[in-house]
C-alpha cells in the first residue's frame, strides 16, 4: 500500500486535491483528515477536562462544548498557549491517523491519502511515501479563508502566522499543486499526479 501525504497552506485547496484525486483514481483508496478529527477529538470529554485544566473555565462556550472563538482570539497568536493546546490535541489525532492506515492496510487498500495541514509545523512526524504540498500566494489564501470560513482579515492573519511560511513547506515537498488559478487548471495538475498510479 502507498501512503501519500497532502499538506500545505491554509486555504491553499487541500481537500478540493483529495476530492479530485478520489474522482481521478479508480482504485481502492482511503482518506484520513487531519481537521475532521482534531474536530471530533474536540468533542470528546477527556479533551474537554484537559483543555479546561490548561486554560481554565473561558475555553468553555456553551455548556459542554469548547468556545473555538476564544482559541482563535487568545491562544492561536501567543506561541506558548498554541503549543500547550497542540500538546492536547495533536498526539490523539496523530494516533487515529496511524489506526486508519493500520485499518487500510489490512482492507487491503492500494493508496492511503492522508491530509494533515500542520505536518510540517509538527516536525514531519507522519511517514509517507510521497509528500504533496498544495501551495496559493498570500492573498489568495486570505482571500478564500475569509469567504469560505466567514473569518476577518485579522484573524486570518492570525492563522496563517502561525503556520510555516508555503515557501518553506514548498521547498521540502515531494511534489507542489500550485491552486492559485482557475478549477480546470487544478484538475490538469491532479491528472499529472495521478498518471502514474494510472499507468502501474
Amino acid at each position: 500500500m502507498k501512503s501519500w501525504l497532502i499538506t500545505g497552506g491554509a486555504g491553499c485547496g487541500k481537500s478540493s486535491l483529495v476530492t479530485l484525486l478520489k474522482g481521478q483514481l479508480p482504485m481502492p483508496l482511503r482518506v484520513f483528515s487531519a481537521d475532521l478529527m482534531v474536530a471530533e477529538v474536540m468533542k470528546r470529554e477527556t479533551t474537554i477536562q484537559g483543555l479546561v485544566a490548561a486554560f481554565g473555565v473561558k475555553v468553555l462556550g456553551n455548556p459542554g462544548e469548547i468556545n473555538r472563538q476564544w482559541l482563535r482570539d487568545v491562544v492561536l497568536p501567543d506561541d506558548m498557549l498554541r503549543k500547550k493546546l497542540e500538546g492536547l490535541l495533536h498526539p490523539p489525532v496523530l494516533a487515529a491517523l496511524e489506526e486508519a492506515r493500520a485499518e487500510a492496510e489490512r482492507a487491503g487498500v492500494n493508496l492511503f491519502l492522508a491530509e494533515v495541514p500542520l505536518h510540517y509545523e509538527i516536525g514531519g512526524t507522519v511517514s509517507a511515501d510521497f509528500v504533496i504540498v498544495v501551495a496559493s500566494s498570500r492573498s489568495v489564501q486570505v482571500r478564500r479563508m475569509m469567504e469560505t470560513r466567514g473569518l476577518d482579515e485579522q484573524t486570518v492573519h492570525k492563522f496563517l502566522e502561525a503556520q510555516w511560511p508555503i515557501e518553506a513547506k514548498v521547498e521540502r515537498a515531494d511534489a507542489v499543486i500550485w491552486n492559485d488559478g482557475s478549477l480546470a487548471s487544478l484538475e490538469a495538475q491532479v491528472l499529472t499526479l495521478a498518471s502514474p498510479l494510472l499507468q502501474a
